[in-house]
């Protein structure tokens, strides 16, 4: 992290960096925000598209008025405005700002560039109750200013209050003033980026044009050629680079900036209980090494500590492909062999004595190998960014569906008696194929173990816990995962309140998905409903998205109902163990996103989180 208050501002500063005559002499500004349009929210003053959610006014995105944008926060909000252009002629980001009750500068985290930090952080200027202009000098921060790819903005910080923000600029002046000139993007305006929200309840997805950009059917690359093998485990040693194990890991696979974007104590450890830090320590993960060799993949097994090296030969021995092998390797190097607690979202206020499992799949699936994983993207290019978060931005992209986004489901969702999702949870069959699941209660299509706990956050709100384990040797790539089961009924109210929990992740803010989701009353259970979830990450690397052997992961489902429907022991125990019975998880196979599943079940709501 940049300690932005050791850099000096001044004349001194300025003749330092060779910028004395530009600074003093003339102000060149590009405005990205002047609020004084009807742009907001959709597309920033640059023709990029802008947007926010999560605030307590605006419907979520805030609102402007009198020229200006005002955020009302409560431990939440994100704010997003794409700009995915060469700006290094300017050395400032500047904020024409006040807030309510002054120092919010405190709380809230500006990102930009790849710099990811507390505002106050970033500079020495901070926010009064009258306007006046913090600038951050991204120079002296280190951002990368040849395509800083977004201005963002996140406020779960644990702070209440409110800003309003009438400019945000890029500048040669600190003050951030002068005539702004606005130039239009010299490609076409269709977002190229997707908001990262600092948390685990992102923007919706849906709200992007879909009138341009490139079609939805993005060719897998033909590298690398089949087959994808991994060295003989009896070959891997402490001397095995990353060219060693993939002669592709750059190209495509961007491996490079898997590692060097997440370094650990680069990234914050929000939610995290063994921070990336302390799993370095621990594990003899070399930092120095990863930064001087990662680039040309002359980075060894060895160089990653303990751990990576028992992972790679693992995978080698139970035939895990390649280029799998190398994007994950950030996370197999902090890899503890003991399992970690996926943790819980909210803390709950009553747990249940009851449970349901664990239990293995009683199908006894057979181990799952995901053969081709997809690309990721090194840059926010949009057919990089739609192979990489396929399911993500199918909504933007696909307009073979009508895709709604609501927390809320139409009564035309929520009771429809003919969804085959109600025989899938009650009869065990797949509802595409109408074919048997191969058990009589919990069921998955790879080697896993599942476990179903009730939280209860307060008197009238359940919270529905599943916990699933892999039990296999081989990672799953968890992105486009359908999970459904039975459960007590929400009346299709408040589905945004969903997460996904896994601690495998720099903070609990980064690698998250969205949801595409659905509750559909069961008329043959009283107060009981199927839900079916399919997983949609977004922005980050797959070593994020990815449920690793012996490694845990949880859902939850917010549920406004009173525990009081339950109220006996046996009743909560004949719930818990219906969730399990009921329950199934399909991973994805062959990068279909699971789209037959999507289409018979109508599950193409995507809902906040």
């Amino acid at each position: 992290m940049v300690d932005r208050r050791t850099v000096l501002k001044g004349g001194i500063a300025f003749g330092s960096l060779g910028l004395a005559s530009t600074v003093l002499g003339q102000n060149s500004t590009l405005a990205v925000h002047e609020f004084d349009g009807g742009a907001y929210p959709g597309s920033n003053d640059l023709g990029y598209w802008a947007g926010a959610g999560s605030f307590a006014n605006g419907d979520g995105s805030g609102a402007v008025a009198d020229g200006a944008l005002r955020l009302e926060y409560d431990n939440a909000g994100w704010f997003a405005s794409n700009v995915t252009e060469d700006v290094s002629e300017y050395q400032y980001l500047t904020l024409r700002v006040r807030g309510d009750a002054g120092g919010e500068e405190s709380q809230f985290r500006l990102k930009v560039g790849g710099v990811d930090d507390l505002l106050a952080d970033l500079t020495d200027d901070g926010i009064g109750t009258s306007y006046s202009t913090v600038s951050v000098d991204l120079e002296a921060v280190g951002a990368d200013l040849s395509s800083p790819q977004a201005v963002r903005m996140n406020f779960w910080e644990g702070s209440s209050g409110a800003i309003d923000i009438d400019r945000i600029a890029f500048s040669t002046n600190p003050d951030g003033g002068g005539g702004g000139t606005t130039t239009p993007p010299t490609d076409d305006p269709t977002p190229t980026d997707t908001p990262d929200d600092g948390t685990d309840t992102p923007d919706d997805g849906t709200d992007t044009p879909t009138d341009s950009g490139p079609g939805w059917d993005v060719p897998f690359p033909d590298r690398p050629p089949e087959p994808d093998a991994l060295p003989a485990a009896s070959e891997i040693t402490e001397s095995t680079t990353v060219a060693d194990l993939s002669e592709h890991f750059d190209d495509p696979y961007y491996v490079p900036r898997d590692f060097l974007d997440y370094l650990p104590g680069e990234t914050g450890s929000k939610n995290q209980e063994w921070t990336d830090s302390q799993k370095a320590e621990e594990f003899g993960y070399d930092v120095s090494a990863v930064e001087e060799n990662v680039g040309d993949g002359s980075l060894t097994l060895g160089d990653l500590g303990t751990q990576a090296l028992p992972y790679v030969k693992q995978l080698a021995e139970n035939d895990f492909p390649a280029h799998a092998t190398v994007k994950l390797l950030p996370r197999l190097a902090l890899l503890p062999d003991e399992e970690e607690d996926p943790g819980v979202h909210d803390d709950p206020s009553t747990v249940w004595d009851e449970t349901g499992g664990p239990t293995a799949a009683t199908n006894d699936p057979d181990q799952l190998i995901q053969n081709r994983w997809p690309t990721d993207a090194r840059t926010y290019q949009p057919m990089e960014v739609q192979v990489r978060d396929r399911a993500h931005d199918q909504p933007q992209y696909d307009d073979s569906r009508e895709w709604g986004s609501s927390g809320n489901l139409p009564d035309s969702v929520y009771n429809n008696p003919d969804n085959p999702v109600l025989d899938a949870a009650t009869d065990k069959v797949h509802p595409a194929t109408g074919e048997s699941l191969g058990g009589d209660g919990f069921t998955a299509n790879a080697p896993m173990e599942a476990e179903v706990r009730i939280h209860e956050t307060s008197g009238a709100y359940l919270n529905q816990y599943i916990k699933l384990k892999n039990t296999s040797k081989v990672p799953y790539f968890q992105d486009a995962a359908v999970i459904w089961w039975l459960g007590p009924s929400g009346n299709a109210s408040n589905l945004s309140d969903g997460h996904w929990n896994n601690p495998h992740r720099p903070s609990a803010s980064l690698g998250h998905p969205q949801r595409d989701v659905i509750e559909v009353n069961h008329p043959d259970y009283d107060d009981l409903s199927v839900y079916a979830v399919r997983l949609a990450n977004h922005d980050e690397p797959y070593h994020m998205r990815t449920i690793y052997p012996n490694q845990s992961v949880a859902m939850e489902i917010g549920t406004p109902v009173s525990a009081d429907n339950w109220s006996t022991s046996e009743e909560r125990q004949d719930l818990v163990d219906t969730m399990l019975d009921s329950l199934h998880v399909e991973l994805e196979t062959n990068l279909d996103r699971n789209d037959d599943l999507l289409d018979a079940v109508d599950l193409t709501y995507r809902v906040p989180n």
